[in-house]
Order: structure tokens, then sequence, then C-alpha cells
């Protein structure tokens, strides 16, 4: 066998721009050990797929974007099964803040019955149900709770529940924040790992195509430039509709 020496790995993440990015047509982890099988097949035949514009140094070039695949897919993984900190407090605070919103404004509307421009501002904030809007209308019912406390008063209304509404809509505006950012960050380690999955596939198809070319007429060598993934794939295919 001829060894084409493979240069050295580089573990880091792919992050050129200009790549695709959509999701990979097949499962990661069985691409890779396609295109490290597809990487010792192909050099016993070197001096062929030079022949047909296969350079060494683009054989040579299979490991790095395997390793760089490889990579990109464990820290994807390592994502998706971790559970942030932020996230699992916000599920847990976001509920109890909503029950929160809601006895305020029940207080509210019974304690201002008598006073129209404050019934209209709690109506405003009653029509709104997003987590922003949450975030915001805590804050909004503190202040405008604090504005009327005697009216609360009246009601025997707890009014260290308005300090409350203040501190967790504080806690929610952090935690959104936080939790957004680790959404973004999850955003760019999928790209990342897309990248490179095209990446390697690109010069897969490359050097399969040509290896398909050069043997052509020869089954035995032909079969290592084909992907037993969509090999299979087609074969199941074939059996669940087999020709009329």
């Amino acid at each position: 066998m001829k060894n084409a020496k493979p240069p050295k790995v580089a573990p880091a993440l792919f992050e050129s721009t200009g790549r695709k990015t959509s999701k990979p047509n097949q499962p990661v982890a069985s691409f890779i050990q396609e295109a490290s099988n597809l990487y010792v097949w192909c050099l016993d035949d070197l001096l062929k797929l030079n022949s047909v514009g296969i350079s060494t140094e683009l054989i040579n070039e299979l490991p790095l974007r395997i390793e760089t695949c490889k990579n990109a897919q464990s820290y994807w993984n390592k994502q998706l099964n971790t559970t942030e900190e932020s996230q699992i407090q916000w599920r847990k605070a976001a509920p109890q803040a909503i029950q929160l919103r809601k006895e305020l404004l029940t207080a509210m509307r019974y304690a201002f019955q008598n006073k129209p421009a404050s019934l209209a501002l709690l109506s405003g904030i009653s029509k709104r149900h997003g987590y922003t809007d949450l975030i915001q209308d805590l804050n909004n019912i503190a202040s405008l709770g604090r504005s009327n406390a005697a009216l609360l008063t009246n009601i025997s209304f707890d009014l260290s529940l308005l300090d409350e509404a203040a501190n967790t809509s504080k806690m929610l505006a952090e935690l959104w924040a936080t939790a957004k950012a680790e959404r973004n960050s999850n955003a760019g380690l999928k790209r990342n790992r897309n990248k490179a999955y095209w990446h390697l596939h690109q010069l897969v198809s490359e050097i399969r195509e040509a290896g398909k070319y050069v043997f052509r007429n020869d089954k035995s060598r032909y079969i290592g430039y084909t992907s037993p993934f969509w090999r299979n794939k087609y074969q199941k295919r074939s059996r669940q509709n087999p020709a009329s």
C-alpha cells in the first residue's frame, strides 16, 4: 500500500465564512466514519486518482476535515446534552411570575374600580401575554401600585408584593438575557457543525466521483467510492416499493 502522509490535525472548530450551513443530509457520525474509510481506501489508488485530477495533497486534506467535523459535532452534542442553569431557572420562575401578575391585576382592578385612569392602564397591561411583556408588566404594576398605595391599603393588600413584583421583573430580565445568549451560542455551534460537515462532504464527493469514474469497470474498487448509508437506504426503499 502506498501511504500518503497525513497532515497534522488542528482540533479547532471550522469557523470560516461562506460555507453551506444547511442541515446535514445524513447522520454526521456515520458520514465521518464513511469519510475515514474513504481515506484509507483511496490510499491504494493514489496514482490513478492523481491521473484524473485528484492530487495527493487534496487526499491528505481529508483527515483534517474529518477531525474538524468530528470536533464540531462533539461540541454541538455536548451543548445539546447540557441543560443550561438559566433555562432551568426560567422554567421554574416564569409560571410563578405569571401567577403573581394575575393576582396583582385582580387586586388592583378591585382597588381601582372608581379610578378610570388607573383601570385603563391595567387594561393595557392585561392584554399583553409575551414573556418580554411579563417582565415589563411586573415592573409597571409595581410602579402603579406604589403610586396608589392608599387605595391598595384600603383593601388590605400586602404592599410587599409590589417589591416582589419589581424584584421578579429584574430577575426575569437577567435570566431572559442569559438564556437568549445561550440560544445564540447554540445556534452558532450548530452553524459551525453544519459548515464543517459540508466542507468535508464537498471533498468526499469530489474524491468519490473521481474514484467511480476511474474504476467504472472494476466493481471491486468501485464500491469503495460509494456511500454505504445511501446504498442501504436505496436498497431498503427498493424492497419496500418493488417495481410492479
